[in-house]
């Protein structure tokens, strides 16, 4: 009797691959504390890193968050305080502190599902033929990469 797989480290889509795989959730929370969303798409949660992330910038700007930290950085404390939206600012702190506690909570409990789907031992799949494309692992050299990197950033 085949047994089904509960769950899967990794799945194929016509969205990409996505996978588990073991997290230092503090390296998490520092992609998250660099920029509100990042840690989630490190977690591979796409949705909720976007939604995040466009908050963030939308909060941001509405608080003129990045306007008071130049003033500061050149000295003008009195005018870096005057041109913070209050309201907004402390808006933009909850999202900030929101995004790290979510994904550190995220990373951990990852941790966890992949301890339990690396214990099922099951293959990980390596081509799925869809209506609208057919998706495949395969082997790349990291030298490759690092030239497209080189040439293409980000």
């Amino acid at each position: 009797m085949n047994n089904p797989v509960r769950r899967p480290i990794s799945t194929i889509s016509t969205f990409g691959i996505t996978y588990l795989k073991q997290h230092n959730p503090y390296m998490v929370v520092w992609w998250s504390a660099v920029f509100p969303g990042f840690g989630h798409y490190l977690l591979n949660q796409y949705l909720r890193a976007t939604l995040l992330t466009i908050t963030e910038v939308i909060i941001n700007t509405l608080a003129h968050i990045n306007e008071a930290m130049i003033y500061s950085f050149c000295g003008e404390f009195e005018l870096a305080k005057g041109i913070l939206e209050p309201n907004w600012t402390f808006g933009y702190l909850a999202i900030y502190l929101i995004a790290m506690g979510d994904c550190f909570r995220s990373a951990l409990y990852q941790n966890k599902l992949y301890h339990l789907a690396s214990l099922e031992n099951k293959l990980i799949p390596c081509l799925k033929i869809s209506s609208s494309e057919i998706q495949y692992l395969e082997k790349k050299s990291p030298i490759l990469g690092v030239v497209y990197s080189f040439f293409f950033p980000g």
